[in-house]
């Protein structure tokens, strides 16, 4: 039950991580399929259908910023989880061994 637990925790944080730039390939792929240019400091027209899509290109390339954040403060996070596994082990084994004399 705890290994399962581990294994969603550290695949959840994976995920969350990299969610943000899923938005970075969304706006890639929608100003390939609409013909339009991409441009990260300032908002480029992208008419089509009828609909602007600039200030939604823009706002889905902008969550780069938000991904480099997220990715950060979870590599933050599994770090101290790694450290704090493996001090639990090491009072485990502690335990085990004081057992295994006494």
């Amino acid at each position: 039950m705890l290994l399962r637990f581990r294994s969603f925790m550290i695949a959840f944080s994976i995920v969350l991580a990299l969610a943000p730039f899923s938005g970075i390939a969304a706006a890639a792929l929608l100003a390939s399929a609409l013909g339009c240019e991409i441009n990260d400091a300032a908002m480029e027209p992208c008419a089509a259908h009828g609909m602007d899509f600039g200030p939604l290109l823009t706002d889905l390339l902008l969550t780069a910023s938000l991904g480099q954040v997220a990715f950060l403060i979870l590599t933050a996070a599994l770090i101290l989880w790694g450290v704090i596994e493996a001090f639990a082990l090491l009072v485990r084994s502690w335990q085990r061994d004081r057992d295994a004399v006494g």
